[in-house]
C-alpha cells in the first residue's frame, strides 16, 4: 500500500508556507511520514487516531524513519480534540470519515483548530466498491488480493456522496466543498481569513 500514501500526499497538495500539520485517524502514521518526506517545510506533524495502539505504532513508525522531531502521535477524539483555536496550518484525514459518530460534530472540530488561510483536506472511500474497482485500485496502488478483500469489507461502513454532502450542508461551513475522484471522495477547502 505503500503507492497508495504517496499517491495520497500528492493529492493533498501542502503549501510551502505551512509549517504545522493534522493528521486525523492517522492510524499506524504511514501518511504523516509519507507526508514528512514529501514537504520537508512541514516541523511539526501531528498523527492523531483514538486508538492508543495505532497511536504507538505511529510513533514507532515515525522513529524508525528518523522523522521523530517533526512528527508526534497522540491519542485524541475527533470529536472533542485538545489543540488550541487556529493552529494547524493543514488538517488532514485519509479514511476516517466513515468512522466518525457524529461528522458533523468532527467537521466543526477540525475547522475549529485549523488557522484562517489553512487548508482541509479529507480523503474517504465513498459508496461500496465494485471489485471490478477494487481490483483496478489494487493493481493501481500495489497490494494483494487480500488487501482488496480487506478493503471491500471494510467498505461496508462508507458513507454516500449524497450523504458527505448533505453533512457538510450540515456544518455551515461555507469554505469547504465535496468532489469525487475514482474510488475517493474529497472534501476540501481554504478556511476563510477572519474579518
Amino acid at each position: 500500500m505503500e503507492p497508495a500514501y504517496t499517491d495520497i500526499a500528492r493529492r493533498i497538495l501542502v503549501p510551502q508556507h505551512s509549517k504545522t500539520l493534522l493528521d486525523i485517524g492517522g492510524g499506524d502514521g504511514r501518511l504523516a511520514v509519507t507526508l514528512a518526506k514529501q514537504y520537508p517545510n512541514l516541523s511539526r506533524i501531528v498523527t492523531a487516531d483514538i486508538s492508543k495502539d495505532m497511536a504507538n505504532r505511529a510513533r514507532k513508525r515515525a522513529y524508525n524513519n528518523s522523522l521523530g522531531n517533526r512528527i508526534c502521535s497522540e491519542v485524541q477524539d475527533v470529536h472533542n480534540l485538545s489543540y488550541e483555536d487556529n493552529y494547524f496550518d493543514v488538517v488532514v484525514s485519509f479514511g476516517s470519515l466513515h468512522h466518525w459518530r457524529q461528522p458533523v460534530k468532527a467537521l466543526l472540530e477540525l475547522h475549529r483548530v485549523l488557522r484562517p488561510g489553512g487548508i482541509l483536506v479529507i480523503l474517504d472511500g465513498f459508496n461500496r466498491p465494485s471489485f471490478k474497482d477494487i481490483r483496478r485500485a489494487v493493481s493501481v496502488f500495489g497490494g494483494s488480493i487480500w488487501t482488496a478483500i480487506a478493503y471491500w469489507l471494510g467498505s461496508k461502513d462508507l458513507l454516500t456522496y449524497n450523504e458527505v454532502l448533505q453533512l457538510v450542508e450540515d456544518t455551515g461551513i461555507n469554505y469547504i466543498s465535496v468532489s469525487c475522484d475514482g474510488l475517493l471522495l474529497a472534501i476540501r477547502g481554504v478556511k476563510e481569513p477572519q474579518k
